[in-house]
């Protein structure tokens, strides 16, 4: 008579299969190398992946407590749920974080200097406010913009039940915006789909938000002026540099409210409205449907793992068209790494639920509102 290579499923924890049995019907338990694996049935009838969500969640709950996370799969004919230990990261500290940022501070408030002391504000628009105190609203706005954005996520996740760090402020040298942004890492996957999109777009609602209030204060102002004026400023400052910027549509509408600019004039952008662009512009390239973005963890709880390799490469090649070139290199060196695609949850079964499905409504919205082509299509 041939043995089963299976362990005995009689040195599982006792407590683990009954917090199992309270949410399913175990069909068999067994060990999986030395992982606690049960195959299980949903009690409820219907459509079984909808059966599975809530069941699963409660479950999923009720160990995370305990210092364990499952995992379910549908393989061949069953459900299978797998029990992990959860990595708890007490005990890590935030100098690090504290360090980035009070670095970003410091290239971010150079940065606004350098945009603020220029002649055509210190001399002509602004005469009687200080270099200085621009920069420090600039700083502000980039930071209150790029840190809600990441607070979004933190708060969300914190919701769900999913441990994160706090934000990583990213500095980057003077010219280039002081900042590169600004991320925060996610210890544990979220339970399901539902969680993976909350996550995903609560950053990008929040920095949007904050685009906009900065975006309104920012081209409250700003200045219009005669276009004869910018050419006599282009005689009297020459070491000024003008330049023309594709304004994305929430801008775009805004200033024609805020600060209309009539035939024959131009808008001169304050700093913080500078921000407000920058707010925009990362605001856009999050919601790329592609890699670890928020748009490609968004575009996977739709879709699935598989259609997302495929959607993300079609978001590297946008990023490209639109004049993100750089960035849809680095992209798509981080796709062709194994293990590098969005987070995978903990219940992969279970669809994105209906509320959520219309949330992509909003997706859109944001991601036209939001659009800077660099290059002109």
């Amino acid at each position: 008579m041939e043995e089963s290579s299976r362990p005995p499923a009689r040195d599982i924890d006792a407590s683990l299969a009954e917090a199992v049995r309270r949410h399913f019907d175990v069909m068999d338990a067994y060990w999986e190398r030395t992982t606690p694996t049960f195959i299980v049935r949903v009690r409820a009838s219907g459509y079984r992946r909808h059966m599975v969500k809530e069941p699963f969640r409660a479950l999923a709950e009720e160990l995370r407590t305990r210092g364990y996370l499952p995992r379910i799969r549908w393989i061949v004919d069953n459900y299978q749920i797998s029990i992990l230990t959860r990595e708890v990261g007490a005990g890590r500290g935030n100098r690090n974080n504290l360090l980035l940022f009070a670095a970003t501070l410091a290239t971010v408030f150079i940065d606004g200097y350098l945009r603020s002391d220029n002649p055509v504000l210190t001399r002509a628009l602004m005469a009687e406010t200080p270099a200085a105190l621009n920069a420090l609203v600039f700083t502000f706005s980039i930071i209150a913009i790029f840190g809600l954005h990441e607070l979004g996520h933190k708060a969300m996740s914190q919701r769900r039940g999913v441990e994160a760090s706090m934000p990583y402020f990213i500095p980057a040298p003077p010219g280039m915006g002081g900042t590169l942004g600004a991320v925060i890492t996610q210890r544990e996957p979220p339970v399901n789909r539902d969680a993976l999109f909350d996550v995903g777009m609560s950053g990008p609602i929040s920095g949007f938000l904050a685009t906009v209030l900065t975006g309104y204060v920012g081209l409250r102002m700003s200045f219009v002026v005669p276009i004869e004026r910018i050419a006599e400023w282009m005689i009297g400052y020459p070491e000024v540099r003008f330049q023309q910027m594709p304004l994305p549509k929430l801008l775009d509408l805004m200033s024609g409210w805020i600060a209309p600019t009539p035939e024959g004039y131009v808008l001169v952008m304050h700093p913080v409205a500078f921000a407000a662009w920058v707010g925009c512009i990362l605001t856009f390239i999050n919601l790329i449907p592609a890699w670890q973005l928020d748009g490609g963890h968004l575009v996977r709880s739709l879709v699935g793992r598989e259609s997302h390799k495929i959607v993300s490469a079609a978001g590297v090649i946008l990023l490209v068209i639109l004049g993100y070139f750089m960035m849809g290199v680095v992209v798509a060196f981080f796709l062709m790494r194994e293990g590098s695609e969005s987070s995978e949850p903990l219940d992969d079964v279970s669809p994105l639920s209906l509320s959520r499905k219309l949330g992509f409504l909003l997706y859109l919205a944001i991601v036209a509102l939001t659009l800077v082509a660099l290059i002109p299509i």
